[in-house]
């Protein structure tokens, strides 16, 4: 299939649950299926880097293989490094060295990738779409993957930045912006899922009090959330839209390590993808 074109492939975030999406980008790279635009927050832009990159199975390797190695979830860095998350191991050791990225085949992309990031000054989310060399690659998909508490900020051409899905947890809206007439949404959350109000505001607000705007990012970011499903419902509703979802609910957390869980949710996004193909193709043709 040749580069689709004013569709857009918006893909959400969920740290470990992307495993999910990672089985999805997998089957659209066997089905040869490409975007011309593909936009992501937090797991979403990591997963997508390898899919606009054409690495089949890089994913799949990242996530599942080396999602239980100790320096990629450690209680011990939050003594040690103040991070839950390896974050030097994720974006240095993992694509340079462990499991290397193509930044050649990157760079040479036909694809359009916008990385959703969080300005922690005006705590609205801000996009990135210019990568001028590997470095500044990954310390953009860093900065979009940095979640309060869990990893520290990124400092960026003057601005300091977080996790996207904290802003645009779901960037669709940035989808549109850019003129995409259908989107292809990947969620990690089941169609009934309802975005609690999120849990120690008291602390971001303690640890965050410099930056004001950010905590209250933090405070709405369900609502915001929420509010963004029902978008997606009026697109899909009116043909704009086509989701793929998890069907049930996942049980599977943000830090999750259990390779099995693990690999059995990549393997559930690929085989749910796998149902609906007819389904898509119909709706990227029409």
């Amino acid at each position: 299939m040749c580069l689709l074109r004013n569709i857009g492939l918006v893909l959400e975030g969920g740290g470990m649950r992307g495993s999910y999406t990672a089985g999805v980008l997998d089957f659209l790279l066997d089905e040869n299926i490409h975007f011309e635009y593909v936009v992501g927050t937090s797991a979403g832009a990591c997963n997508g880097s390898s899919y606009v990159a054409r690495q089949r199975g890089r994913n799949y390797k990242v996530m599942v293989e080396y999602g239980g190695h100790p320096e990629y979830i450690s209680y011990k860095k939050i003594l040690t490094h103040k991070q839950l998350i390896g974050m030097d191991f994720i974006f240095d050791t993992l694509p340079n060295q462990l499991v290397p990225f193509d930044y050649e085949s990157f760079m040479n992309r036909s694809a359009t990738f916008i990385v959703g990031t969080t300005d922690m000054k005006t705590g609205r989310a801000h996009f990135y779409d210019d990568f001028p060399d590997n470095k500044s690659l990954l310390q953009i998909i860093r900065a979009a993957s940095s979640l309060p508490l869990i990893a520290p900020s990124i400092r960026y051409l003057g601005k300091d930045l977080m996790d996207g899905g904290i802003s645009d947890p779901i960037p669709i809206q940035q989808s549109i912006h850019d003129g995409n007439k259908k989107h292809v949404i990947v969620l990690t959350r089941n169609e009934q899922y309802v975005k609690p109000t999120m849990k120690w505001n008291w602390l971001f607000r303690r640890k965050f009090k410099d930056y004001p705007r950010f905590t209250h990012a933090l405070k709405m970011r369900h609502f915001v959330y929420n509010e963004t499903l029902k978008v997606i419902r009026e697109l899909e509703r009116t043909d704009q839209a086509f989701v793929i979802r998890p069907i049930s609910p996942l049980h599977v957390s943000r830090i999750e390590r259990n390779r099995e869980k693990l690999h059995n949710l990549y393997q559930k996004g690929y085989e749910d993808s796998q149902l609906k193909r007819e389904e898509l193709l119909r709706f990227l043709s029409s």
